[in-house]
């Protein structure tokens, strides 16, 4: 019972509070209110509003074993319209500059910003600031295709919840795939970046903390299983999207272990699953090896030979070649750290 008392002791000290990553204050250069922490059930000043603040601040305060701070409820919004200018600037300017810090940036800033989106999804300006920074970003990823590994490693190194960096990860190696396939326009890359992307936005029906759990009950798996729809349902008619967009994302889940298990179908690939062309495979297949390449809370990652391993089962009868191209691209982007 000490550890029940002690979560309700603190409960009652952060009343009015909210609490941050560290990771929400990164690239803001100045407080934009009073930043707190806890210590030893207290909540202390750590920065006052209108300092000065540094990503080396941040990184220094989660050393000292700072992994979260608070701020109070009312200067929340103050948080996600300084992000938000963050990333509208930053998408403004997205050609200038050293390309991995670049892409970096970005890489965090549409995160940061799709985790104030999945907490409102009704938010016009958000969801049209996220389409034209995520339609920057896959010109800007298609024409600097060599920083793709070190973009990879520095945001991976992060730790952002995998609800919110899962669709930049197998965003990132589905534009890397299909430049590698040397078949595509560019106008195609950025249509299916921009759909990747968006994918999983109906995954905000259900709370961030349900994730972290190792069992969902069968209500949980049922909303997750409809994400997908959940996701056209969110976007319809609000960014431009195509009919062929809508299928894909409908479809991005066909070769999910839930769907199987929900829908009571045991997989078998001489069945003809179905499959919107080559753009649902590669968008569905690069979703499942960023799942299961790095950790979760419930789940450690595997190895890339263990995620291509399953992909083979999935692929090798009705897709040899696109399996080979999938094959042959992590090949060159995990051994040379290019694609």
């Amino acid at each position: 019972m000490k550890g029940a008392f002690r979560a309700l002791e603190l409960n009652n000290l952060t009343i009015g509070h909210r609490p941050l990553g560290l990771r929400e204050l990164w690239y803001i250069e100045q407080t934009p209110c009073d930043i707190f922490f806890s210590r030893e059930g207290i909540l202390t000043r750590l920065a006052e509003k209108n300092n000065p603040l540094t990503n080396q601040n941040i990184r220094e305060w989660g050393d000292s074993s700072i992994s979260r701070v608070f701020i109070k409820m009312e200067d929340y919004p103050k948080i996600i319209e300084r992000q938000k200018e963050n990333l509208r600037n930053h998408t403004r300017s997205i050609s200038i500059g050293e390309p991995v810090e670049i892409g970096r940036k970005q890489a965090i800033l549409l995160t940061i910003c799709l985790k104030y989106f999945y907490e409102d999804t009704n938010n016009d300006e958000l969801l049209t600031l996220l389409y034209q920074s995520v339609k920057s970003y896959s010109t800007f990823l298609i024409n600097n295709i060599g920083v793709h590994h070190q973009i990879y490693n520095d945001y991976s190194k992060l730790k952002f919840h995998y609800i919110y960096s899962q669709p930049l990860l197998s965003s990132l190696f589905l534009i890397g795939i299909l430049k590698h396939a040397r078949i595509y326009t560019e106008k195609e890359m950025e249509t299916a970046f921009i759909t990747s992307y968006f994918k999983d936005v109906g995954m905000s029906a259900i709370s961030v903390e349900k994730y972290d759990l190792r069992v969902l009950s069968p209500t949980d798996k049922k909303m997750l299983h409809e994400h997908a729809l959940n996701s056209v349902s969110i976007l319809a008619n609000r960014i431009p999207l195509n009919n062929s967009q809508i299928k894909i994302i409908e479809g991005h889940h066909i070769f999910s272990t839930l769907t199987r298990e929900l829908e009571n179908f045991e997989l078998n690939v001489d069945d003809g699953l179905n499959v919107y062309g080559a753009e649902t495979l590669f968008i569905s297949i690069t979703d499942i090896i960023a799942a299961m390449i790095n950790d979760r809370p419930y789940r450690n990652a595997t190895s890339l030979f263990q995620s291509l391993d399953l992909i083979k089962e999935l692929l090798i009868v009705q897709f040899p070649q696109e399996f080979k191209l999938i094959v042959s691209y992590f090949k060159t982007y995990f051994t040379k750290g290019q694609s």
